[in-house]
């Protein structure tokens, strides 16, 4: 998508889109739960009968690999009186079986109801009717994505990212490093946060002593050719320094080699940072109005795993010191947000992309009905 400076100041969303509870509730409906959201690495679960649970929301989701290696995805919800199946995070089915842990109704992978142990027999009892709630599944560069509307799922679109990114190899890259992050702020604010840069230099100065091009506030190239390199002299990837310490990804081209950093945005759950040798992916879901969980993975080749923790740390440091950066200013706007005299907010030209991602969340609950306070 091209980048063009905005002409004018224009509004933000509400403030009460912010924090109130019942318009959390209209965007849970309208994105998280009838949009494709991803929720793990297929790297997770990589033999039958592996398993994971994932949450959005207010719903809990069991992630498996069937007996043909298939992916499925089902609520983590019995049949018989609601009770949770996996009370874990992960694991994997060693019978093949999903037992619920109440009265111990038994589902196979399909999710299909095989077993009732101890069930007094009745003749309106059929087990065909008792199948899981099954969510519609399906991946793309190694990500694993689930909807909520089931057999109603359109399907996965992600648009121009996979020729933008076919040479990367998203599905071959393997978890280096993993940080999971609970952050006090609701989650359009981090996707915001992540669509500008006009926050990068008083923010970011370890990001911006490599990308000097984030010096400008996000408004380089917005007025004109630049005189001004794009990344530090010598910069060759986005470490604390710009140093390399792996090859480039082997199927890149020259030029995206020479490509320090590409960021990307599959709203509303999946963030990319690429470089040449490696990628920093954030997976977020919503855990209430005001907080969201993020899930950070440092994606490399596999031949290149596992690295020496040096190394490894090398590759962290900068993208770590960001990402908690980040979660502070949005912590901080969060808090600032609760004010009584605050309507909303405003864009500057070059937050642009900001600009965007609130059309598209207002085109996206066009047509539902409004929260009693969310247009305040």
């Amino acid at each position: 998508m091209t980048r063009e400076a905005l002409k004018r100041l224009e509004p933000g969303l509400p403030a009460a889109w912010y924090h109130d509870p019942a318009h959390y509730q209209r965007e849970l409906d309208a994105f998280w739960y009838a949009r494709w959201v991803v929720v793990a690495r297929e790297e997770e679960l990589p033999k039958p009968g592996d398993w994971c649970v994932a949450r959005i929301g207010t719903q809990s989701l069991v992630i498996v690999r069937d007996e043909a290696s298939n992916l499925r995805a089902f609520h983590n919800t019995c049949r018989h009186r609601g009770s949770i199946l996996c009370t874990e995070e992960h694991g994997n089915f060693a019978r093949r079986r999903i037992v619920c842990p109440y009265h111990s109704w038994t589902y196979d992978l399909a999710g299909q109801l095989v077993a009732t142990p101890r069930r007094m027999e009745t003749p309106d009892f059929n087990m065909q009717d008792f199948q899981l709630y099954a969510v519609a599944v399906e991946t793309w560069g190694g990500f694993i994505f689930v909807n909520l509307k089931g057999r109603d799922a359109p399907p996965l679109d992600v648009g121009s990212l996979d020729a933008q990114f076919k040479r990367y190899r998203f599905g071959e890259l393997r978890i280096g490093k993993r940080i999971v992050a609970d952050v006090q702020a609701n989650w359009k604010l981090l996707a915001e946060n992540f669509s500008e840069c006009f926050h990068c230099p008083p923010v970011h100065p370890e990001l911006c002593r490599i990308v000097t091009a984030y010096r400008a506030a996000g408004a380089w190239g917005l007025r004109g050719p630049e005189s001004k390199p794009q990344y530090a002299e010598e910069a060759q990837t986005l470490t604390l320094d710009g140093t390399a310490r792996l090859p480039a990804i082997g199927t890149l081209t020259e030029e995206e080699r020479k490509t320090v950093y590409v960021p990307a945005m599959l709203p509303p759950s999946l963030f990319l940072n690429v470089q040449p040798d490696y990628v920093n992916a954030h997976r977020m879901t919503p855990t209430g109005p005001q907080s969201v969980r993020i899930v950070y993975d440092w994606l490399f080749e596999p031949e290149r795993l596992p690295l020496a923790e040096d190394d490894l740390q090398h590759y962290v440091a900068l993208w770590d010191i960001t990402n908690r950066q980040d979660a502070r200013n949005c912590e901080w706007q969060q808090q600032g947000m609760q004010s009584r005299e605050f309507q909303h907010g405003y864009y500057v030209p070059q937050e642009f992309d900001c600009h965007r991602f609130a059309q598209w969340v207002r085109e996206g609950l066009a047509g539902q009905k409004p929260a009693d306070q969310a247009e305040r």
